[in-house]
């Protein structure tokens, strides 16, 4: 990783960046969303909303913003096709220097394409940019100010490493600007990853260009609502999607050698998380046999060599009812506890300054 100090764009330079605003029922979000792409300054805009079949008012206050704005255009799914495909109808229309999928429920904070475009115009290796989300439920807080806003910046196949190594994806999506002619290079989202698509299209982007991050400023605004799409995928599954992603773009990437070493590092990663997670879960509440069998046979499934680690051999002795012999029971629980809070403490590091 490289840090640099944050560049103004050249005198004169208006990137133009295209917003891809798909939109299920999420009609009553739609003003607000708009509206954060609209006051962008520093760069020139457009948006495309993508409509997939809305059954509430989404089409109306579609077609309202679209007749008050000329850089503001609607597409609308005959039926409904689904948030990764309805992803990828915008994705496939879009003609600009940039482009960012931003779903109908969240926002780009201000500033965000300039300080995005100004980092990729600097660097023109550079394949996509990220930054902080903020999560909020109601509306945005105003962060208290870092020092100074910088830059950084990977290598694609380093990036792609420290992927690998952590095991999870740190970037929510609104934050990302993604270069449009890298993006059509790449392809677009994989209808059979709904819920880990994001960080598997990051890779792809990875081993074809480098990566930048914004630090110090929030790049965009995650709303956390019932409705969120990754509320179905959280705990074991969210762990069972983020391996598929990761088997799915190494099996594919050209540099054998490093697929075929990071997998080992991500598989044991993974693996053993499911096992963590299981004993944790299991210091707290009595788990259903067959959820336990369950999630044994996902981290088997993960990576075969779990077997023969400590972990395993923990989760067998507590899965017929007994305690592992040494360390006892409480110090292991606050030991799993302690590589829980450090592993988020990392990652929100990571997330604020690169």
């Amino acid at each position: 990783m490289k840090l640099s100090r944050f560049v103004q764009l050249p005198a004169g330079a208006t990137p133009h960046v295209e917003v891809v605003v798909p939109c299920y029922n999420y009609g009553h979000y739609l003003p607000q969303c708009v509206e954060s792409i609209l006051r962008q300054a520093g760069v020139r805009t457009t948006v495309t909303i993508v409509d997939d079949a809305s059954t509430d008012d989404s089409v109306l206050v579609a077609e309202r913003l679209a007749g008050a704005h000329p850089g503001v255009r609607l597409i609308r799914n005959e039926t409904n096709l689904g948030h990764i495909r309805t992803y990828n109808v915008g994705l496939r229309e879009a003609d600009s220097d940039y482009v960012v999928l931003l779903s109908a429920d969240d926002m780009l904070a201000p500033g965000a394409l300039w300080r995005a475009a100004a980092l990729m115009e600097a660097h023109p290796t550079v394949g996509f940019t990220f930054g902080h989300a903020q999560k909020f439920a109601t509306e945005p807080s105003p962060r208290a100010p870092m020092p100074a806003v910088t830059w950084a910046t990977w290598l694609g196949e380093e990036w792609i490493e420290l992927q690998m190594r952590r095991g999870w994806n740190n970037i929510s999506s609104p934050e990302v600007v993604v270069r449009t002619t890298v993006q059509h290079a790449v392809g677009y989202y994989n209808p059979d990853l709904p819920h880990s698509g994001d960080v598997e299209m990051w890779l792809r982007i990875a081993a074809v260009a480098d990566v930048g991050h914004v630090n110090g400023v929030d790049q965009a605004y995650y709303r956390r609502h019932a409705s969120n799409l990754s509320t179905g995928y959280s705990g074991y599954r969210d762990i069972e999607e983020r391996w598929r992603a990761y088997e799915g773009f190494l099996s594919d990437w050209s540099r054998t050698d490093d697929a075929v070493r990071l997998g080992a590092v991500m598989r044991r990663r993974l693996s053993d998380e499911v096992l963590f997670d299981l004993l944790r879960d299991l210091d707290r509440v009595e788990l259903p046999a067959e959820r336990v069998d369950w999630i044994l046979e996902l981290a088997h499934r993960i990576d075969p060599d779990v077997v023969g680690r400590g972990p395993w051999a923990d989760a067998q002795v507590r899965r017929a009812g007994g305690r592992p012999r040494g360390i006892s029971p409480a110090v292991r629980s606050a030991g799993r506890e302690l590589a829980a809070w450090t592993r988020w403490h990392r990652w929100r590091r990571f997330r604020y300054l690169g």
